[in-house]
């Protein structure tokens, strides 16, 4: 760490944390305003996350170490000779929300400026794109009209598919201080699970996947019908109104009808529906419940009309915010880095082509839209594209039908995968690997959902030769260039030098109605740019005066199309983020705090509906899409926060961490047509018990390894975490050959339903603990953090008979500090705590992140409850 405090930004969501870095550690910067000091879990462990045991050192190709110069040789030559024998569609990059805006921007220019191909899309794409066309229809620009201060001033809030208290937890504590401050305000939550964030609100309205079209145009014909329409502010800034009005006129939208369609209370609606016609501060959260959809961009643009129907919008604690999942998905769409877009906010328009050309001086540009994601990935497979350049991402486990992905992959020619480590599931799949600089050692720019600019810092020296990705795109760029025989437009010798000719570029804009313009600091010194402050652009309110980006200024209503699905199956998966993982865990998988949560991969489902197949909790079951024919098996656990034909798995089980247990192989291809974003959030699937007649579970760091129907992997302080299962029985003799099969001794003892293996070493005339393995024919379920905690201790009788005794479940409440239930419940049982304030400062729960509060005081509840009854 360095000696003097750096303030740099975390690498996380979009909410954009400022932090600062010292000698002493990693902490969040009271000065920074997305966030005022505070961290959730995932931040707070950031300086865990740079202890990466296996990081990529040097430039590979074909598993070979080579030299920077030769490899770039190799990509360079590589692009021109696809161009040249293919064209310029024949080539792609697939790039990151993880990218630095300097990063962005040259990807951006290299693949539309020099390569002459927008075959350029991002992983943001499976997360805002939807965000994106809606903002583009309604407003004319990629504009969010909105900032975090609203929400202080805010008398409504809704969060609409979105479990704000787990994944953007900061965000979230920001509403939490805002209720506590103004009695007035009220929360809601549409969402078809009850989450923590539902269970904290004042209304939760539990909708059916895919409801909110029709919730939203409800909610139009109930302000029509109410006389709560801004009839000013229709006729004044916008376009369009009559053509939906007529739409929701229809008796679909009625509250009676919509009533039985949306399974909700009529009273229920109506309050809600009331609730929004009557205050005038409301502010709508949304999310990826929303956008990732069939239906996404029409979902966002339905949220929209709603605030442009009734004027709740531009003015403090009033409009729709789009909240972005990656750190710098933001900067992504400001550079132009996704396939539909040219450059900052610009179209592939003559006007924007000619000026884009100009300024670029190329005659290469990419004159059309290139391929979205999803269809990119759809040309490598059919041998369109004969070269992929994927940077900071891990589509063999990020996208949908990810078995499609792989296979594609196996099929191109020469796949470059820029990451950190040789042990993510996508640089299995490359020729050719570049080593990346991580979080720490590379710097630039960071664009939060608000529009806020913030640097992130670099304070820690880059490891063997890992190259920031923005300097690996000019080397290439440079060589490029050359063999095309066009002027060098990779001329940079810093970040400084990037974001200079990156801000100038929005000068183009300066003319025009779009209002991304950061050309003021395209002259800016290296000083100046290495002593930035966090700077919002846009303003705080840029729709404050009713004007949009459309030529005459008015914005747009749009009739967004409202799918109805039936269900050929009858389970809906819903899949998403965990409260301490990140992405695909290459950050924070290992960091065993992170891990404790939820410790294997698991499909939560509800009681009543499992019980009827006969599952009981803990059991395995296999998830399975009759659509893609592909299968994942997971644990199975009871989750009452779920209605009867709803499931849920969280999406970041990959590689060793989950095994085959990836939840997206079993994710149809379905997007958006619009936004091409996937439909991650309700996808039709079967749920079929497993027949499992072993379970077993391993902790040490010498794990021997053989074929199991299911394993999964848990990262502890001082050793691994293994689990498996199989359909077979695991024989007392087979027990022999699996685990740690190094250690000179075993232990091997009979329990009530398997056995109990426990290696261990002779050292200087003590017995060391090496390795416990439990095989069982019902699922384990132990809290592990006591039993990990014994490996490498001295071997004892007691120790023995601890091991064999420790079978009783528990829940991870407070990741932050590794608080478990049954912790909670003896401070409250000893009388030791009688509050949740008392737990808070007795045990430390809640005191950091605060998202684990609200199952606190459930369980406080829940034990006063139990007191009550029993006196």
């Amino acid at each position: 760490m360095t000696k003097e405090c750096t303030k740099t930004a975390c690498p996380y969501c979009g909410v954009g944390c400022g932090v600062e870095v010292n000698q002493l550690g990693i902490t969040g910067d009271k000065s920074h305003p997305a966030n005022q000091g505070a961290l959730c879990v995932k931040g707070s462990a950031l300086a865990e996350s740079l202890d990466m045991l296996s990081r990529l050192l040097y430039p590979k190709v074909n598993g070979n170490e080579t030299s920077w110069d030769a490899v770039t040789d190799l990509i360079a030559n590589a692009y021109f000779e696809a161009i040249e024998h293919h064209g310029s569609d024949a080539t792609a990059m697939y790039v990151s929300g993880q990218l630095l805006t300097e990063d962005y921007y040259l990807a951006n220019k290299f693949m539309k400026g020099v390569v002459g191909s927008a075959n350029i899309d991002t992983n943001s794409r499976l997360c805002m794109s939807s965000a994106v066309v809606a903002h583009n229809r309604a407003f004319g620009e990629d504009i969010v009209p909105i900032n975090y201060s609203d929400i202080d001033d805010a008398e409504l809030i809704i969060i609409c598919g979105a479990n704000t208290a787990w994944t953007h937890p900061v965000l979230y504590r920001r509403i939490q201080q805002a209720k506590l401050r103004n009695s007035k305000l009220k929360v809601v939550v549409i969402d078809p699970r009850e989450t923590v964030t539902a269970q904290q609100a004042d209304m939760h309205l539990a909708i059916p996947n895919d409801g909110d079209i029709a919730l939203f145009n409800g909610l139009l014909r109930y302000c029509m019908d109410n006389v709560a329409l801004s009839r000013d502010y229709i006729a004044q800034h916008t376009q369009g109104f009559e053509q939906l009005a007529q739409t929701v006129k229809s008796p679909d939208y009625s509250v009676a009808a919509l009533s039985e369609r949306l399974q909700l209370n009529q009273e229920l609606l109506n309050q809600f529906y009331r609730w929004f016609a009557t205050t005038n501060k409301t502010v709508t959260l949304f999310c990826q419940g929303v956008n990732q959809s069939q239906s996404g961009a029409d979902k966002g643009n339905s949220i929209i009309n709603a605030h442009l129907a009734t004027g709740k919008i531009g003015y403090p604690g009033a409009g729709p915010f789009s909240i972005t999942g990656q750190p710098n998905a933001m900067g992504g769409r400001e550079v132009g880095g996704l396939a539909n877009q040219l450059a900052v906010h610009r179209g592939f328009d003559a006007d924007s082509i000619k000026k884009v050309s100009q300024f670029w001086q190329t005659e290469r540009l990419a004159t059309r839209p290139g391929l979205k994601a999803v269809e990119m990935f759809e040309a490598v497979e059919r041998g369109d594209i004969k070269v992929i350049w994927i940077m900071a991402t891990n589509p063999v486990v990020s996208m949908p039908d990810s078995h499609f992905i792989r296979q594609a992959l196996e099929k191109c020619p020469l796949v470059i995968v820029s990451d950190i480590t040789e042990d993510s599931d996508i640089a299995q799949y490359a020729d050719v690997l570049l080593p990346a600089a991580g979080w720490g050692e590379k710097q630039g720019m960071v664009t939060n959902s608000e529009r806020m600019l913030t640097r992130q810092r670099q304070f820690l020296q880059s490891k063997g030769e890992a190259k920031a990705d923005w300097q690996a795109i000019r080397q290439v760029g440079e060589k490029l260039c050359a063999l095309l025989g066009m002027k060098n437009g990779f001329d940079f010798d810093s970040e400084a030098t990037v974001f200079r000719e990156y801000a100038a570029m929005t000068g183009l804009n300066k003319e025009s109605n779009l209002l991304l313009d950061l050309s003021q600091y395209a002259d800016i010194s290296d000083d100046e740019y290495h002593g930035w402050q966090p700077t919002q652009w846009g303003g705080k309110q840029p729709l404050a005066n009713g004007q949009f980006s459309f030529p005459d200024r008015k914005a747009r209503f749009i009739v967004p199309d409202d799918l109805h699905k039936s269900m050929n199956t009858s389970w809906w998966l819903n899949t998403g983020r965990q409260r301490d993982q990140w992405h695909t865990m290459t950050r924070t998988g290992h960091i065993p705090h992170l891990a404790a949560s939820e410790c294997e991969p698991t499909v939560y489902v509800n009681t009543q509906s499992a019980l009827s197949l006969g599952l009981e909790s803990n059991q395995l079951v296999e998830v399975r899409n009759l659509a893609t024919t592909q299968r994942v098996i997971a644990k199975a656990v009871h989750d009452d926060a779920l209605s009867r034909n709803q499931l849920f798995m969280s999406m970041h089980w990959a590689g060793k961490y989950g095994g085959d247990s990836q939840v997206n192989a079993v994710l149809s291809r379905e997007a958006d047509p619009l936004s091409g974003q996937p439909a991650f959030k309700s996808q039709q699937v079967e749920l079929l018990p497993v027949s499992v007649k072993a379970y077993g579970l391993y902790i040490g760091k010498r794990f021997q390894q053989r074929e199991f129907i299911y394993q999964s992997f848990q990262s502890e302080e001082s050793a691994e975490v293994w689990r498996f299962a199989d359909t077979q029985a695991i024989t007392k003799q087979d027990v022999a050959n699996i685990g740690d099969i190094y250690s000179q001794r075993r232990v091997l003892l009979d329990m009530d339903s398997g056995w109990l293996s426990v290696g261990y070493d002779e050292e200087n005339g003590t017995n060391i603990l090496r390795s416990i393995l439990i095989v069982s024919s019902q699922p384990i379920t132990s809290d592990l953090s006591q039993l990990a905690n014994l490996i490498g201790q001295t071997l004892t009788f007691s120790s023995l008979l601890s091991i064999a005794a420790e079978y009783d479940a528990s829940e991870m409440i407070c990741s932050c500090f590794r608080v478990t239930d049954k912790q909670i419940s003896a401070a409250l049982e000893s009388g030791e705590c009688q509050s949740v304030s008392q737990l808070t400062k007795t045990l430390k729960c809640g005191s950091n992140c605060g998202s684990c509060l609200p199952q606190v005081e459930r369980l406080v509840d829940s034990y006063n409850q139990t007191l009550i009854i029993t006196k």
